[in-house]
C-alpha cells in the first residue's frame, strides 16, 4: 500500500470540514486514482456541486488503519496517540487527542464516511489533478514524478484542486542553527549570494524556485515570511519572500547587526550560509571528524501536536526543549548540530527525514510529548531499526533521571522519521501534555532545561564524546 505521513492526514482531517456542503448526495460516476492506479472502491458522489469522496477507501490505499465504531458512530484513522476521530453528525473531532472545531460534520452514506476533495490537495501533501475528458481525479503523493505526467484543464469542478505544473524547485525547510543557515529544496538548485550594507545583510537568490506547502506557500508575491533567531549573536532575523521582479526566484535574506564574513556550501538539496566566528570559523556541516546530530522538534505551526487541558501545546515544550538541547550541545567542538526547525515553523515528516539525510547525519533525535487520558503518564523512547535501540535505550536511562516520571520503557514504534532515516534514530515522548501534572512541569524552562541536559549526556555517551 502506498505510504504517506500521519502527521499530514491529520492536518487533512482537521480542515476538511470546513466547506459548508447540504442537501443530497448523488454518484457522480468519477474515477479516483492515487499515483496512476485506481481506487476501485472509490465511489465519488457530488453535494451541492462539491465533489465528496471516502475517507477509507483514500487512508488505507496510503497505508492508515482506520476503524470504524457502529455503536458510537465514530471512524478512527491512525493509531496510538497520532489518532483522528470523526463522529457522523457532530461538529468536532479529536485530532491526538484534543477537540477540534468543525464548521461542518461528517458526512455518512452506505455506511461510509465522505469528505470534500477540495482538501486533500498540494498543500495537504498531495496533488490533486482533474481529467475534465475522463472524468477523472487524480490523487499524487508527495514526490510522485507522476504527478507532472496528468495535464489539468482549464476548469476543474467544484470541489477539486488543479495544482500548477511547472519545474520549480519547492523550499521545504529554512532553519538557523549554530550560527548557521540552512535552506531544504526539494531538489538542487542555482543559488546566487551577495552581501550588501546599509543595513548590512546576506543576500541568496535561490533560481526556480518556488515555496512548497509547508513552508511560505500562504505568502503571495512581495509577502514576506520570518524565522526568529533567538540565539543569533549577530543576527536579528531571516527574511524569505518571492519579490514581484523575479517570481521564480525565492529570496532569503540574513539581516545582520553588523558586518559578517560567511561562507556558503551545499550537502544533498541543502544549501548551507556558516557566518563566520572571530575565534573559530564555521566549516562544512561534519568537517574535521565532527559528529553530526540533527535534533528535531515535532510538530509546529498550524500543526500543535497535542493540546492539553490547560492549554499546554505539544509543539511549544518540544521547540522549547529542541533549542535548550541545541545550546548544550554546540559547546562540545567534536560535535554539529542541525535543527530541522528553529522557530514555530511547520515541516513534513519527509521533508524532516530529507534535511537528517542531506548532511548525512550521525543520529537524529525525534523531540515529542504524548496525549492519552487524564491518568496517562511516563516517559517513553522510541525506535523503529536494529540499529537505533541502543541509541534509544541511553536516551531512555538518562530521560527518567531527568523527568522522575514513570518508566514506560524503550520500545519499537513505525514513526515515519524513525523509519525512513538511514542512521540511527530515536524519537522520545518525554511526558504527557494531557496529564495536568505533567504538563504543569513540562512548560516550565527548568524542567526543560533538566531534560535538554539529560538527552546531551545520552548523546555524548552513545557517541564516544
Amino acid at each position: 500500500m502506498k505510504k504517506h505521513v500521519l502527521t499530514t492526514m491529520m492536518a487533512v482531517l482537521m480542515l476538511l470540514f470546513l466547506l459548508p456542503h447540504t442537501g443530497q448526495a448523488a454518484s457522480s460516476g468519477t474515477k479516483v486514482y492515487l499515483d496512476n492506479q485506481v481506487l476501485e472502491k472509490a465511489d465519488v458522489v457530488t453535494v451541492n456541486q462539491t465533489t465528496m469522496v471516502p475517507i477509507r477507501v483514500v487512508s488505507e490505499e496510503m497505508g492508515f488503519k482506520v476503524a470504524w465504531n457502529r455503536a458510537a458512530q465514530q471512524v478512527t484513522v491512525g493509531s496510538g496517540a497520532d489518532t483522528v476521530v470523526l463522529t457522523i453528525n457532530q461538529r468536532a473531532a479529536a485530532v491526538n487527542g484534543a477537540i477540534v472545531s468543525l464548521t461542518q460534520p461528517a458526512m455518512m452514506k452506505n455506511n461510509t464516511t465522505y469528505v470534500p476533495l477540495r482538501f486533500i490537495s498540494s498543500q495537504m501533501g498531495l496533488q490533486v489533478k482533474w481529467d475534465n475528458a475522463g472524468k477523472s481525479v487524480y490523487l499524487f503523493t508527495a514526490g510522485n514524478p507522476a504527478g507532472s505526467q496528468v495535464g489539468a484543464a482549464p476548469s476543474a469542478p467544484s470541489g477539486s484542486t488543479t495544482a500548477p505544473v511547472n519545474n520549480l524547485a519547492e523550499v521545504q525547510a529554512i532553519s538557523f542553527s549554530d550560527n548557521r543557515l540552512m535552506v531544504t529544496t526539494s531538489k538542487k538548485v542555482a543559488v546566487k549570494d551577495s552581501v550588501l550594507t546599509g543595513p548590512n545583510r546576506i543576500l541568496l537568490e535561490l533560481s526556480n524556485t518556488g515555496f512548497g506547502a509547508t513552508i511560505g506557500g500562504n505568502l503571495g508575491v512581495g509577502q514576506v515570511g520570518t524565522v526568529a533567531v533567538p540565539n543569533g549573536a549577530n543576527v536579528s532575523q531571516i527574511r524569505y519572500f518571492i519579490p514581484k521582479t523575479a517570481p521564480n526566484t525565492v529570496q532569503v535574506v540574513i539581516d545582520l547587526k553588523s558586518a559578517n564574513t560567511y561562507k556558503l556550501s551545499s550537502e544533498g538539496t541543502s544549501v548551507f550560509v556558516s557566518l563566520d566566528k572571530v575565534t573559530a570559523p564555521n566549516t562544512n556541516v561534519g568537517s574535521n571528524g565532527k559528529k553530526v546530530i540533527v535534533i528535531d522538534a515535532g510538530h509546529g505551526q498550524h500543526d500543535p501536536g497535542a493540546v492539553g487541558p490547560t492549554g499546554v501545546r505539544e509543539k511549544d515544550v518540544n521547540l522549547g526543549l529542541a533549542l535548550k538541547l541545541e545550546a548544550i550541545l554546540k559547546k562540545n567542538s567534536k560535535v554539529d548540530v542541525v535543527m530541522t526547525r528553529s522557530d514555530d515553523t511547520f515541516l513534513s515528516l519527509k521533508e524532516r527525514v530529507k534535511v537528517a539525510e542531506n548532511v548525512k547525519a550521525d543520529v537524529f533525535v525525534s523531540i515529542h510529548n504524548n496525549s492519552g487520558p487524564a491518568s496517562a503518564s511516563g516517559t517513553e523512547t522510541f525506535y523503529q531499526r536494529a540499529n537505533s535501540k541502543s541509541l534509544a535505550t541511553v536516551l531512555q536511562k538518562y530521560l527518567l533521571t531527568a523527568t522522575g516520571f514513570k518508566d514506560r520503557k524503550v520500545q519499537y514504534g513505525n514513526f515515519h522519521v524513525i523509519r525512513e532515516t538511514t542512521m540511527p534514530a530515536a524519537l522520545v515522548e518525554v511526558g504527557f501534555v494531557s496529564n495536568a501534572a505533567e504538563a504543569a512541569q513540562l512548560k516550565t524552562e527548568a524542567f526543560q532545561q533538566r531534560v535538554a541536559e539529560a538527552l546531551a549526556k545520552g548523546l555524548f555517551e552513545y557517541l564516544g564524546q
